[in-house]
C-alpha cells in the first residue's frame, strides 16, 4: 500500500479540462521493474535547486510540525498509523535498501515476549491482605498497629506480582523503547547526510568528512529530541530560520517557494492547535512517539527519490508492475471467478490473508482446548459470524456489482487498513480528546460541587448518595456531555480516522490512467532486454487504446474503497464490542452482533463520504474541503449515537429515581448476576426505533445524493467520449 497523492485531470461537462488531487500515486519513473531499492546515486530528485529551498533545523526543506499542512499530501497520515512503523520502514527502505525484520520477529519482541512475561507475573503471583488504607495487613491477624481489634471486611487480598519478575519486564520495555529509538535515530542521521550532501554539491563543492561530521555533532541533541517517546524539547523551526536568516513566513513550510496552499479542516485544525499549545506558548513541538519526525523524514525520502519509488507496495516493497498486467488481464477478459481473481493478489494482499486464516486456526485450537472458560467453541462461532457479517457485506458491495471497478487485490488492501490501522489511530485520539474532554468536565463538577451546598454536605456523609442526586439534577449537564462524546469523540474521531484510512492506502486501481497502462503493458516490454518484437508491439498499441477508466467506474471504485475501509474498521469495534464490553455471556455476545448488525452505521457513513470526494476528485468541485467530505457523515453518525447514549442515561436516571439500582447489594459489573440480567427491551424500544430512523434517512440521502451523482459522471463521461479526451 503506497502513499502519495498526485494529480489526475478530469473533463467536466462543459468540456473544460480540470486537475484533480486524489490520493493516487505520482510517479516520476515507472520503468524499473526490480524490487530491489534505489542506489544512493539514483536518489536525484526533480525539483527545485536545494539552494532555493527553504531549510529547517537539521536541513530539512520542511518543518517537524508540517504533518497535516498540505491537504494535497496524505502520506503524513501514515506517521500517525501504527506509531509510524510503516513509514519507517519503508523510508529505510528507500534510502538505505534495508529490509524491515520479518513479522515473526517483531511479534516475539513486541507480543510474545511481553505475554510470557505478564503470564509468569500473573502464576507466581502472591496474595497480600491490604487494609483500606493501602497497607498491608497480611499479619493483622497478631498484630495491629492501630489497637483496634481484627475487622477483616475493612481489608482486600490482592495478588502481588514478585519484585525480579516485575524489575525485569519494565527493564525489558525500557530495553524495546531505546533500541526503538536508535534505530530511528540512525535513519535521521541518514537523512541529514544526504541533505547536507546533497546542497554541498548545489553549490559546486566538494563534500567533506570532516564539515559532515561537525554538521551531524551540532544537531545531534536534535536528532535525539526528534525521536523521543514523549518530550516538548524539539525547539521550533521557525525560531532556527531567524537566526539563520532566511526568513521564512510560516513555520509551515512545505518546502514549495511561493507557492500558497489550499486549507482544508485537518489543515487549519492542526494549524490551531500547534500555533496554541507549542510554538506560541513554550517554542518547542511537542514529539509524541516520533510521530512528526517520522512524517518529516517521509516528506524528505519522497523529495530526494524524485517519487519513483512510490510505485510499490508496503511491507513487501513489491512493485505494481510484478503483479498488476494479471489483475487488469482478468479485467480486460471479463473473467468472473473469484478464485483466479485471487490468484492474481499481491505478497501484501496473500500475506495478509494467510495471516488471517492463521489467527482464525489458531484461535479455533484455542477454543477447542477449553483453557478459558470464557471463549469456548460457542463463542469462537460468534467470533466466525462476526467477520462473516463484514465478509458478506464486503462481497454485496464489491463483488457482485462492483468487481472489475476496483479489484480483489485493492479490497483486501483497504480492508486490513480499516481493521489493523485505522482502529488504533481511532482509540488514539478518542483517548486524546475524552481525555481533554473529562478534565474540563471534572472542573465543572468541581464547580457545581462547590456552588451547590445540598450535594457539597452529602459528599462527606454518603458519597455515593451525592452523585446520584447529580446524576438526577443536573440534567443539562450530562445531555451536554452526551452531546460531546456522540457528536465529537465518536462521530468526528472515526468518520476523520475512516478518512485517513481511505486517503492512506494508494492501489493501480486507483493510479492516472497513463500509469495503469503502463504498468499492464509491462508483462511484455520487461520479459526480456532484447528489442520488442512486432506481437510485443501490437500488444502495446492495443494497451494504448483500450478504452478508458470512465468516471462512473471510477466513482464506484471510490465508495467501495471508503466502504471496505469502514467495513474493516466496523469488523474490528464489533469484536471489541462484542468480547470486551459485553458480559461474557453468550446470548449477550449473540445480541450484541445482531443488533451492530442491523445498523450498519459505519459502511452508510463511509459510503456518504465518497459522494463528497468524488465531487472533489472527479468533478473538479474545489469547494469540498475535507469539512464539507466529513459533515454529512458526522451528522448522521453523531446524531444515531446521541439517541443511543441519551436514552441509555435517562434510563439509568429513572433507575435511579425508582431505586432500583443495585448499589449495595455486591453485584459488580463482573458478577454473574450482572452477566445473566435481562435487558428491558421495552425501555430500550424507543431508541432502537429513532437509530433505525436515522439509517433510513441515511441510506435515502445516500440514494439520491448518489443518483444525482451518478447522472453528473455519465455526462463527463459523454463529453469526453465525444471529444476524445482522457478522463483519468
Amino acid at each position: 500500500m503506497s502513499i502519495v497523492p498526485g494529480t489526475m485531470t478530469t473533463t467536466s461537462p462543459d468540456g473544460d479540462i480540470v486537475g484533480v488531487n486524489m490520493p493516487i500515486a505520482t510517479v516520476v519513473d515507472l520503468r524499473p521493474s526490480s524490487s530491489s531499492p534505489p542506489q544512493r546515486h539514483q536518489l536525484q530528485h526533480q525539483q527545485a535547486s536545494p539552494t532555493n529551498l527553504r531549510t529547517y533545523r537539521g536541513g530539512f526543506t520542511s518543518s517537524i510540525c508540517s504533518i497535516f499542512t498540505d491537504p494535497t499530501r496524505r502520506q503524513d497520515c501514515c506517521a500517525v498509523a501504527c506509531c509510524g512503523v510503516l513509514a519507517s520502514d519503508r523510508t529505510r527502505y528507500l534510502l538505505t535498501g534495508e529490509r524491515p525484520p520479518p513479522l515473526w520477529r517483531r511479534l516475539v519482541m513486541y507480543l510474545i515476549v511481553p505475554a510470557l512475561f505478564l503470564a509468569a507475573m500473573n502464576y507466581f503471583a502472591v496474595e497480600v491482605q491490604f487494609d483500606e488504607n493501602g497497607v498491608d495487613g497480611s499479619s493483622s491477624s497478631n498484630y495491629n498497629p492501630y489497637g483496634e481489634g481484627d475487622d477483616s471486611s475493612k481489608t482486600t487480598t490482592r495478588k502481588v506480582a514478585p519484585l525480579p519478575l516485575t524489575l525485569a519486564f519494565y527493564a525489558y520495555l525500557i530495553l524495546l523503547t531505546a533500541y526503538g529509538i536508535v534505530h530511528k535515530q540512525s535513519l535521521r542521521k541518514e537523512i541529514m547526510t544526504r541533505l547536507y550532501e546533497e546542497r554541498t554539491r548545489a553549490r559546486g563543492e566538494e563534500v567533506s568528512d570532516i564539515q559532515l561530521k561537525a554538521f551531524i555533532q551540532r544537531h545531534q541533541l536534535d536528532i535525539g529530541r526528534a525521536h523521543y517517546c514523549c518530550s516538548c524539547c524539539y525547539a521550533s523551526d521557525e525560531s532556527f530560520l531567524e537566526e539563520s536568516g532566511t526568513g521564512a513566513e510560516s513555520s509551515f513550510g512545505n518546502g514549495r517557494e511561493g507557492t500558497e496552499m489550499e486549507e482544508d479542516f485537518c489543515t487549519s485544525l492542526w494549524k490551531c492547535l500547534s500555533n496554541t499549545f507549542w510554538n506560541v506558548c513554550c517554542g518547542c513541538w511537542c514529539q509524541c512517539w516520533s510521530i512528526c519526525a517520522l512524517a518529516q523524514e517521509e516528506r524528505e525520502a519522497e523529495r530526494l527519490t524524485g517519487n519513483q519509488a512510490y510505485t510499490m507496495d508496503y511491507v513487501t516493497f513489491q512493485p505494481y508492475s510484478e503483479y498488476y498486467p494479471s489483475i487488469q488481464a482478468l479485467k480486460d477478459n471479463g473473467v468472473t471467478s473469484l478464485w483466479k481473481h485471487m490468484q492474481a493478489i499481491s505478497e501484501l494482499s496473500l500475506k495478509l490473508l494467510k495471516n488471517v486464516a492463521a489467527v482464525i486456526v489458531v484461535l479455533i485450537l484455542f477454543a477447542l482446548s477449553d483453557v478459558d472458560a470464557n471463549f469456548n467453541f460457542e463463542n469462537m462461532i460468534v467470533l466466525l459470524l462476526t467477520l462473516v457479517q463484514a465478509f458478506f457485506i464486503e462481497w454485496l458491495v464489491h463483488w457482485k456489482y462492483c468487481r472489475f471497478d476496483l479489484s480483489f487485490d485493492s479490497v483486501v488492501k483497504y480492508f486490513a487498513c480499516g481493521f489493523l490501522l485505522t482502529t488504533p489511530m481511532a482509540v488514539l485520539f478518542e483517548g486524546i480528546i475524552s481525555t481533554l474532554t473529562s478534565l474540563i468536565g471534572g472542573f465543572v463538577v468541581v464547580f457545581i460541587f462547590a456552588s451547590d451546598d445540598d450535594i457539597a454536605s452529602e459528599v462527606q456523609a454518603d458519597p455515593t448518595k451525592a452523585i446520584k442526586d447529580f446524576v438526577v439534577k443536573y440534567q443539562g449537564f450530562f445531555v451536554f456531555n452526551v452531546f460531546i462524546n456522540s457528536f465529537v469523540v465518536a462521530a468526528m474521531c472515526e468518520e476523520l480516522v475512516k478518512y485517513f484510512g481511505y486517503w492512506m492506502v494508494v492501489v493501480p486501481d486507483l493510479l492516472p490512467q497513463e500509469q495503469r497502462v503502463n504498468l499492464a503493458s509491462r508483462n511484455t516490454t520487461d520479459a526480456s532486454n532484447t528489442e520488442e518484437s512486432e506481437e510485443d508491439l501490437d500488444t502495446n498499441q492495443n494497451n494504448q487504446l483500450q478504452p478508458r477508466k470512465s468516471a462512473v467506474s471510477t466513482g464506484n471504485a471510490i465508495t467501495v474503497a471508503m466502504v471496505s475501509v469502514a467495513l474493516g474498521f466496523a469488523c474490528c469495534e464489533n469484536l471489541i464490542y462484542i468480547f470486551v464490553y459485553s458480559p461474557p455471556s453468550l446470548g449477550m455476545e449473540i445480541s450484541t452482533l445482531l443488533a451492530r448488525s442491523l445498523f450498519p452505521v459505519h459502511p452508510l457513513c463511509a459510503a456518504i463520504q465518497s459522494i463528497g470526494v468524488c465531487k472533489r476528485d472527479l468533478e473538479g468541485n474545489r469547494k469540498f474541503g475535507l469539512g464539507r467530505i466529513l459533515s454529512p457523515a458526522v451528522l448522521l453518525h453523531g446524531s444515531f449515537d446521541f439517541v443511543l447514549m441519551l436514552a441509555a442515561y435517562y434510563q439509568q436516571r429513572e433507575t435511579i429515581i425508582e431505586g432500583n439500582d443495585d448499589d449495595g447489594n455486591g453485584a459488580g459489573p463482573d458478577s454473574e448476576g450482572e452477566a445473566t440480567k435481562e435487558v428491558d427491551l421495552a425501555a430500550q424500544l424507543p431508541s432502537l426505533i429513532a437509530g433505525f430512523v436515522f439509517v433510513i434517512i441515511g441510506i435515502v440521502y445516500y440514494a439520491v445524493e448518489s443518483r444525482k451523482q451518478s447522472r453528473r459522471l455519465m455526462s463527463m463521461d459523454n463529453a469526453a467520449r465525444d471529444q476524445s479526451s482522457l478522463l483519468v
